[in-house]
């Protein structure tokens, strides 16, 4: 039996109207030796019927029924279900270019490494794409450089779709999806990014992202905020502590890093009241305000003036809600 190269891992849920255009993108791999897990996470529409009747056209193609457990728990299912040497994933209603796991793998093996990346287009329901300038430059990295760049995002991005990774080192180091918690990419690739010691980056695109107005990740925050704003602060406080201990000379960049998304939440926050959003808002002003400095310094990196990044440091959390609340007020 011909060994498996890489095992693409997709869950499934709720994905009838995309699955079998994304799964025909995999199957059409110039690299032949791949091996695709369809796990349907308990979907009641016809998708499981759908991967059982993809999997009868090709004999690549496994599928494994399990209850609602969400993304991560599926991609987890795949992981300990998967042949491959090299294990990737991709969402359900998403694209790979034909040479994804040709290029993804050649790198690996070229390099020895525990992870290889690539990079991604995005496109949005209208057909416009962004995230569409690329180099083509391979970079190498080891350990610490793998690290920083994870945290700097500058180059290297936090997907777990652009990537594939050793399932032999997946095992050894115990690296899972954390369950029950969003950010799940954040968290499996700092855990993946802090053990491995050589890992390689293609800045060249090789997925393509479909922005969806209606998506699970764009429409989380609304559904249950406080979730959101607990698994966001969750993340950038573990990193962060993870980084001081193992990593102190990198601390500027995982600061930088939360800072960002400090940034990104506010504007979450901004939509809603006060009472909505504590503790969180009080602990991201609070930390603006201790990192002042930073936010200050790189404000052309948050593309915000001096004037934006100096009132979101120093501006007491009352007033920044009593200003909302009258810049919000009906007017008769």
């Amino acid at each position: 039996m011909e060994k498996i190269s890489v095992s693409i891992i997709v869950p499934v849920y709720q994905a009838e109207s995309y699955l079998q255009k994304s799964v025909e993108t995999i199957t059409q791999q110039t690299l032949q030796n791949i091996e695709i897990l369809l796990v349907n996470d308990g979907s009641t529409d016809n998708s499981p019927a759908l991967c059982d009747e993809l999997s009868r056209r090709d004999k690549r193609i496994r599928v494994i029924h399990q209850k609602n457990s969400g993304q991560s728990s599926a991609r987890n299912t795949g992981i300990e279900a998967a042949q491959g040497e090299y294990i990737g994933f991709m969402d359900n209603d998403d694209f790979l270019y034909p040479k994804m796991c040709e290029t993804l793998y050649k790198n690996a093996k070229n390099n020895d490494a525990d992870i290889s990346a690539c990079s991604y287009i995005t496109k949005d329901e209208s057909g416009k794409t962004s995230h569409d300038k690329h180099n083509g430059k391979i970079y190498k990295y080891d350990n610490r450089q793998g690290v920083k760049e994870l945290l700097t995002r500058e180059i290297l991005d936090i997907y777990v779709w652009t990537k594939i990774y050793r399932k032999e080192f997946l095992n050894k180091e115990n690296i899972r999806f954390e369950e029950g918690r969003s950010e799940e990419d954040w968290l499996f690739n700092r855990l993946a990014y802090f053990a491995a010691k050589k890992s390689v980056m293609e800045d060249t695109p090789v997925y393509l992202y479909i922005e969806r107005q209606n998506s699970t990740c764009r429409t989380f925050y609304k559904k249950n905020l406080k979730k959101y704003l607990d698994d966001v602060c969750y993340r950038m406080q573990l990193i962060e502590n993870e980084v001081a201990n193992k990593y102190p000379d990198l601390q500027f960049w995982a600061k930088r890093q939360t800072i960002k998304t400090c940034f990104r939440v506010l504007f979450v926050i901004s939509k809603h009241s006060r009472r909505e959003c504590e503790p969180y808002y009080s602990w991201i002003k609070k930390y603006l305000y201790t990192n002042s400095q930073i936010v200050i310094k790189e404000r052309y990196y948050w593309e915000m003036s001096l004037v934006g990044v100096v009132l979101a440091s120093y501006m007491p959390t009352g007033v920044y809600f009593y200003l909302k609340k009258w810049k919000n007020r009906k007017i008769n």
